[in-house]
């Protein structure tokens, strides 16, 4: 028996595999990619978004999107589907009050170094450039729940094993071929062959490309069974694979550029109200409308009203939001928590807004590596938490944020208040070090932004004056930090990721399988008992079950201390007065407005006048 859905005319987002994995904190990076459960952002410092050389890819939070680092988060692969998360009905769109034409300046954070998604460390600044090229399978809507949006019906078997996508008629791709059922074949067997993408479709019933355990041909499990539909099947329950097809796995990508032996450099081809013309390395990516994009505004008007965006990347904070206040740019992204008493108060008082934000939030937190000294050893971990003033982090570099003791925030499954972490103690810090004694030199790793160095002085100062111990900061350009996430070459990072809703979108970031070789559980946390719960996870969608889960796993990082949790990343991503329609996204005729996930960009129907 399966469960279908069907809508006739839908649109949106959500994010990412992981986190994209990319986790935030104020100055912590994330969607990663979204490999395992889009989504997620996990946080990098201002990551840049690049893959490990050795895949063969340069990419750029949560696969799942892969993984922020401070700051900027790059959202590692391995899409977990971030559902953006409505924040509410918006006044209906009068279409005489549009005005059409011109083009918005969008400011990012990091800048994405290929377009080749299965590989690519496609952090949030990549999953908004991707946004409004590419539109995804699948969307979540304002309560959480899968509707089709490519797709005309997507329908899941009791088991959540068996997946079967049904296309809609009528889309066609940037170069004028057909958007059909067998572009939805080739792009999903692509995500499956990436090696971070492919993290999703480890469990494909008849064996995987990149699993050495379970390998096989994706295609004798993602079949194209008519000239409308093709079936996915699992080998065991996948309950959070729709939502991995609402952000990077979903995508749907033209076969033309599959077939491009230069594809790692060409510019994006897909089906989205906007076409990628030009791209020119750390100053612009700029995009044009699609005159041909199948999706109309609530009165029939054809989308998109601009004639194109400019996407200007540039790692400092502080240099956006000049930027902003110079009436250079109409949008910005950004999470560094010095930011927003501004973004919340001299900027909305000057007739300008921010961009409406999820009830999901990525948490930000010291992302510590697990399977290499010092922090192989849980005492060592135990030792750096008890060291750790997180309230005077918060008061110094993200006032106003949440601290958080757990890496699901308040409302979300998993949540709660006090799961048993280490709250600050330095003298219980000291005894027990003096106990096992200290660590000849911790190497903190952080990107050259300036906000993240701050970052990290104050950590390095804290631990110093603490409880004595010896910190040596390491520094390195951004487009290095995801690489050494998934590499495994760091011993402890600012970083923001999760947050997405759901613990089995975190199975890619948490899974002891994704922590060998390039891994997405960067943090190479290898514990038994959150495996188990993780596939639990994916067994289920009852809200209060997916509680339970959530908390034994929030029980189980508290007792072993696999990160050291800081706070809750706000995002405050400033929209210029005149610029409208950030966000809002026309589902099914009813005008919405559904709140950016980690900082994650929706400009389908954004118009300046």
């Amino acid at each position: 028996m399966q469960r279908r859905l069907r809508l006739v005319a839908a649109p949106l987002l959500a994010g990412a595999l992981i986190a994209t994995a990319c986790g935030g904190s104020s100055d912590g990076g994330s969607d990663t990619g979204d490999t395992g459960g889009d989504t997620a952002d996990s946080v990098a410092d201002d990551t840049g978004d690049t893959v490990a050389d050795d895949t063969g890819d340069t990419g750029g939070e949560d696969a799942g999107d892969t993984g922020d680092a401070e700051g900027d988060t790059g959202d590692a692969e391995g899409d977990t589907g971030d559902a953006e998360g409505d924040t509410g009905d918006a006044e209906p769109v009068d279409p005489s009050a549009v005005t059409r034409g011109g083009t918005l300046v969008a400011l990012l954070e990091a800048e994405s170094d290929t377009w080749d998604i299965p590989g690519a460390n496609c952090a949030v600044a990549c999953i908004s450039v991707m946004n409004q090229v590419a539109d995804t399978l699948t969307i979540v809507d304002e309560n959480g729940a899968i509707q089709p949006f490519l797709l005309e019906a997507y329908e899941v078997s009791d088991d959540f094993t068996t997946h079967t996508l049904t296309m809609r008629d009528g889309v066609t791709f940037h170069d004028g071929t057909p958007a059909d059922a067998a572009a939805v074949q080739r792009s999903l067997i692509e995500m499956a062959s990436g090696i971070l993408q492919g993290q999703v479709f480890l469990d494909l019933v008849n064996g995987s490309p990149v699993s050495a355990d379970n390998p096989g041909d994706p295609a004798d499990s993602i079949v194209l069974t008519d000239d409308k539909t093709v079936t996915v099947t699992f080998n065991k329950p996948f309950a959070t694979f729709g939502q991995n097809i609402a952000g990077r796995t979903g995508w749907l990508i033209a076969p033309s550029f599959w077939d491009s032996e230069t594809r790692a450099s060409d510019l994006m081809i897909a089906t989205g109200p906007f076409t990628m013309d030009e791209q020119v390395r750390d100053e612009v990516t700029r995009l044009s409308a699609n005159p041909d994009y199948w999706r109309t505004d609530s009165a029939g008007e054809p989308l998109p009203y601009l004639d194109g965006i400019e996407f200007r990347p540039n790692p400092d904070g502080s240099a956006r939001r000049a930027a902003m206040q110079s009436g250079d740019a109409n949008v910005n992204q950004d999470s560094d928590g010095e930011n927003k008493e501004f973004w919340e108060g001299e900027w909305v008082d000057g007739g300008n807004t921010i961009a409406p934000a999820a009830a999901d939030q990525e948490t930000g937190y010291l992302m510590l590596n697990n399977a290499k000294a010092p922090f192989d050893n849980p005492q060592i971990r135990e030792a750096l938490a008890l060291c750790t003033d997180r309230d005077l982090y918060l008061q110094l570099r993200a006032p106003g944020n949440v601290k958080a003791n757990g890496p699901f925030a308040e409302g979300a499954p998993g949540f709660m208040e006090d799961p048993g972490f280490p709250d600050f103690d330095a003298a219980a810090g000291n005894a027990l070090l003096d106990e096992i004694g200290r660590p000849d030199v911790i190497n903190y790793g952080t990107t050259n932004s300036p906000s993240n160095l701050l970052t990290a002085e104050l950590f390095q100062k804290m631990w110093t004056d603490n409880c004595g111990l010896n910190v040596v900061i390491d520094q390195f350009d951004q487009s290095e930090l995801i690489t050494r996430a998934i590499s495994g070459d760091f011993e402890v990072f600012a970083w923001r990721n999760h947050g997405q809703g759901n613990p089995g979108l975190e199975l890619v970031w948490w899974h002891s399988r994704h922590a060998e070789g390039l891994a997405l559980n960067f943090g190479r946390i290898i514990d038994p008992v959150v495996d188990e719960l993780l596939f639990e996870a994916w067994s289920t969608t009852d809200r209060d079950e997916l509680d339970r889960i959530g908390q034994e796993i929030n029980q189980q990082f508290s007792a072993n201390v696999n990160n050291i949790w800081l706070g809750f990343t706000d995002w405050n991503n400033g929209v210029a007065a005149g610029t409208n329609g950030v966000n809002t996204v026309t589902i099914d005729g009813e005008t919405r407005v559904v709140g950016q996930y980690a900082g994650r960009l929706f400009l389908h129907e954004a118009w300046i006048g």
